[in-house]
This record gives structure tokens, C-alpha cells and sequence, in this order.
């Protein structure tokens, strides 16, 4: 099935999304005045289509340096009677509260926000707007969104230095967010009180707590009839945390993971534990515990461990106290920890780094939100790639473009995707790769160059462009490539080795083409 995603032209409506985006003005839009985006009067468009034109616009702002961001895209959608958006995911700096502010008449039912910094308290107002529709919310790595701007009053001279002060709003609660089930606080900031915020909802199914530090949880106790899904990545736990969990006996998924680079953690996960876990949380289908120490040895002893087939029976489990199971669990978290190497691990999908599998699983559900744990699992993918061989090369692939693209601006990410990208498209896998899934691959390379000047990852991308036929499969962004690759011979500074090969690169993109081509290169100044 990967092998058809990949292989297959991409849908009518997302090739006319991306046509009308890339040409507002010419299809959907006028411009007033000259500046202002304006929809054309008899322009109805229903949620299915608008909420594919914000997300996709969101996704072409972040990967896409072409594109050209518009200040009033937004005020499009300012008007249900003619645009209707349901189910939105906005990311990281492309969102500002006046964008917000823009749709607050629409009746959203999904709104992630992911690391969306420039969104301040404003913005908390704003969502308000919502509170009558809102099923899904997502703040995930909103740092300011709790801070409102105070102008102090008296003026002396500090005030050119700092104008604004910025103060934590201590009184913002869910209070009317009526139909709100799934909530993503993710790494909130310090002060907020959390359990006065989430105090007025009634009835939540998820909740993540990523990263906050709680040293009383006692108040989950409120949903245990209605969560069942739990997320505490690096929040440190204590006994009254686990007896607190113990309770919601409702979970289906719970995360307790940690990030063991991240700081000292007390917590030692132990045998009695996991059993308690076992035993009161029975619908259990999910538990990650990546990260972990374990305290005593919970395995079974070893000589009846690597005995017989390979087993995902409780009964057979190498880890004692999930013998306990009913059945195998959908997805078990052992990254970072000794269990993922035992034989008898019993669950369908396990992240860990015993081998290629658990490396693609780690990648597959960290990437959004943890790319300090992503970058050091594409790190044992490169060795796999480079030592050994892929025996899934397209899920590898897929994975690390969505990785790159996702951690445009995280340095580890990019070092080691451009370098696990260099072994998974030399020749040895050619056969298996479509020309939709190479051009990918060929547009996050050039995004990484163009975001990182960085040493390493201006190498790994020219020596995985060096995988490609050229100039045949560059052709579709001729004009691109060779700007980078100017930008490159032109830095005085630059490494020789780069250098190198960027010249090599150019020779060959220059020699084997059509007198057009040579033309437009020799404007651009390469002779000299």
C-alpha cells in the first residue's frame, strides 16, 4: 500500500488547492486597493474545501521558499456565509492573533495550534469565540499564548528600552467550552494554574500534559469515567502520581515517557508498577514508558526467555507483569529502555532500538512532538541505512521527509535526516522509488540547504543530490538548485570540500542541457 501512496498522481482537489493558493489573485481572489486579498463576491466554498486551503496554506508557508506568505489570507474565511471552516491546523510562526481574530466567526469544531509563539493572550479571547463548538483543541508549544501585554503608565526613559511588559493571565479558564473532549496543553507555561483551567469541563475523553510539572494530579480523578487518553511525557512522577492513574480505570492510552537526556528523574519504574497498571486499567490497548530506568529486573529469567518462536502472547511475555494482559497491546513505548530487546514482547507495534521495525516506529509516533527523541532515532536509522540494509525502504523515507519538513529549523533533525537521507537514495534502492516520492526527497534537500548554512548539513544535502540523474531528475527546479549552488561557490568561507562537489554539481547540470538552460545559467554569473 506505501508502494501504491507513493507511486499514485496526487488528488484533483489537492492539485486545484495548490493551483488556487499559488494563484489567489487569479482564481478565487481580487486584490483591493492593490494589498488587500478580497474574495470574489459569488464565491460560496464549503468547509470541506476551505479547511483544505488553510491547512495546505499553512503546510506551503512552512516548506515551500518559493511561496509567498499573504498578510490578509486569513480575512478570507472572515465570513461563514461565504466560507465555512470546520477542522483547522495552524503551525508555528505563520500564525498571529490577528489571524485568529480574522475567523473568530467561524464554528470550529477542531483547532490545533502547534508552537504557534507569536500567539498572546489576545488569542485566548479569541477562542472563546469558539467555546460553543470546539470538540478538539491543540496548544501544544504555545509559550506566550497565557501572556497579555501591559503598557506601564508612568513613562521615563526605560520605556524606548522595554514599552511592553508581559504578564501571565491567571483568570483565563474553559468556563462554557461545553462540547471540548480532547485537549493538548503540551508544554504550557510555568504559573498556569492547571486544574483551576481545566476545572469546568465536564466530560474529557484526552488530555496531554506533556512537559508540565504537576506535583498533585489528584484532580484527573474528576474525568475517570470519561478518559481514555493520558499523556505525561517528562512530567516527573511520583507514588501518589501512579496511584492517581491507577484510578482511571477508563484509559486506553497512557503515556508516561520520558526524555532521559532531559534532566535528573527520581522516578524509577518498577515491578509493581507495571502490575498495577495491568490489573486496574483493563481496556489498556497503549502504554508508552520509553525513557524509563527500571529499578528491579522485570524480566523473566533468561535462559526461558530466548526459548521458542518469537511470541506477542501475554502468557509467553518477557516482561513478568504484562503476562497479566487479556490480549497484546495495539502499541507498547520502549524506546530508550533494556525491554525493548527481550524476544517475547507482547504488542502489535513496539518503538524501541533493537532494530529496523522499532526505529520506524519510534520515528513515526515522535516526530510531531518530540523531535529531540526523532532526531536520535533517525540517528540509528542512518546506521541501519548505512551498515545493514532497509527492508522498508519507503516507509524509511516517507518518514524522514515528513520529519525534515516537519523540523525545518532543528538543527539535530536536519543533520541527521539529510545524512540518513544520502543512504536512502543511493543506487542500491533506486529500483524501488517513484519519480513523485524522489522529487520529495529532492524539495526537502533544497529546503534544508536554503534554511541551514550549517557545515554538515550543506554536505550531507549536495552529496545526496549527487544520487540523482543529473541533470534529468533536477529539471523541475533547474533555476533553484543552481541559486544554491552559486550561493555556495560564492562564499569565501566556505568549506573546500563542499565546494567540491559543488562544482561538480554544476558541471553537470550545466554541460547536458538545451542552450535555454545554458543561457539562463550563464546570466545568473556561474563563469565567473
Amino acid at each position: 500500500s506505501l508502494k501504491m501512496a507513493s507511486d499514485s498522481p496526487e488528488s484533483l482537489m489537492t492539485l486545484c488547492t495548490d493551483y488556487c493558493l499559488r494563484n489567489l489573485e487569479g482564481t478565487l481572489c481580487y486584490l483591493l486597493d492593490n494589498e488587500t486579498l478580497r474574495l470574489h463576491p459569488d464565491i460560496f466554498l464549503p468547509s470541506e474545501i476551505c479547511d483544505k486551503l488553510v491547512n495546505e496554506y499553512v503546510e506551503l508557508v512552512k516548506t515551500d521558499s518559493i511561496f509567498e506568505p499573504h498578510e490578509s489570507f486569513f480575512t478570507l474565511f472572515s465570513d461563514p456565509r461565504s466560507t465555512r471552516l470546520a477542522r483547522i491546523h495552524l503551525r508555528e510562526q505563520i500564525v498571529q492573533d490577528q489571524d485568529l481574530e480574522a475567523i473568530r466567526k467561524q464554528d470550529l469544531v477542531e483547532l490545533y495550534l502547534t508552537n504557534c509563539e507569536k500567539l498572546t493572550a489576545k488569542s485566548l479571547q479569541t477562542l472563546v469565540s469558539f467555546s460553543h463548538t470546539l470538540i478538539s483543541l491543540s496548544l501544544f508549544g504555545c509559550c506566550n499564548i497565557f501572556y497579555e501585554e501591559e503598557n506601564p503608565g508612568g513613562c521615563e526613559d526605560d520605556c524606548l528600552v522595554n514599552p511592553t511588559r508581559q504578564v501571565l493571565v491567571k483568570d483565563f479558564t474553559f468556563e462554557g467550552f461545553s462540547r471540548l473532549r480532547f485537549l493538548n496543553l503540551g508544554r504550557l507555561i510555568e504559573g498556569v494554574n492547571v486544574e483551576t483551567l481545566l476545572r469546568p469541563l465536564a466530560s474529557l475523553a484526552a488530555l496531554d500534559l506533556s512537559g508540565i510539572q504537576l506535583n498533585d494530579v489528584g484532580f484527573l480523578t474528576q474525568w475517570k469515567d470519561s478518559l481514555v487518553s493520558l499523556v505525561l511525557y517528562n512530567m516527573d512522577l511520583s507514588e501518589e502520581h501512579i496511584q492517581v492513574i491507577a484510578q482511571l480505570r477508563k484509559l486506553r492510552h497512557l503515556d508516561i515517557s520520558r526524555d532521559h537526556l532531559s534532566s535528573y528523574y527520581k522516578f524509577k519504574l518498577t515491578r509493581r508498577v507495571l502490575n498495577l497498571f495491568v490489573e486496574n486499567l483493563v481496556n489498556l490497548t497503549s502504554l508508552d514508558i520509553s525513557g524509563h530506568t527500571m529499578l528491579e529486573n522485570c524480566t523473566i529469567p533468561s535462559m526461558e526467555e530466548k526459548m521458542g518462536q518469537t511470541s506477542i502472547e501475554p502468557a509467553k511475555s518477557s516482561i513478568a507483569p504484562f503476562r497479566g494482559l487479556k490480549r497484546p497491546l495495539q502499541f507498547l513505548g520502549l524506546f530508550e529502555t533494556s525491554l525493548c530487546r527481550l524476544t517475547h514482547i507482547p504488542a502489535y507495534k513496539v518503538s524501541g532500538d533493537k532494530n529496523e521495525e522499532q526505529v520506524l516506529n519510534a520515528i513515526e509516533a515522535y516526530t510531531e512532538h518530540r523531535p529531540e527523541i526523532t532526531s536520535r532515532a533517525i540517528n540509528l536509522l542512518f546506521d541501519i541505512a548505512r551498515i545493514e540494509r532497509c527492508s522498508q525502504l519507503l516507509r524509511a523515507l516517507q518518514l524522514v521527509i515528513t520529519a525534515l519538513k516537519c523540523h525545518k529549523d532543528d538543527k539535530n533533525i536536519q543533520v541527521t535526516g539529510s545524512a540518513a537521507l544520502f543512504y536512502l537514495t543511493n543506487s542500491e534502492y533506486r529500483m524501488e522509488q517513484s519519480v513523485k516520492l524522489r522529487r520529495q526527497v529532492i524539495q526537502v534537500v533544497l529546503n534544508g540547504m536554503e534554511s541551514y548554512q550549517e557545515v554538515t548539513v550543506q554536505r550531507n544535502c549536495c552529496l545526496t543530490l549527487c544520487n540523482f540523474s543529473i541533470p534529468e531528475e533536477l529539471e523541475f527546479q533547474y533555476r533553484r538548485v543552481n541559486e544554491l549552488l552559486l550561493n555556495i561557490l560564492n562564499q569565501s568561507r566556505q568549506d573546500e570540500s563542499i565546494q567540491r562537489i559543488a562544482v561538480h554539481l554544476c558541471n553537470a547540470l550545466v554541460c547536458q542541457v538545451d542552450n535555454d538552460h545554458k543561457e539562463a545559467v550563464g546570466k545568473m554569473g556561474f563563469v565567473m
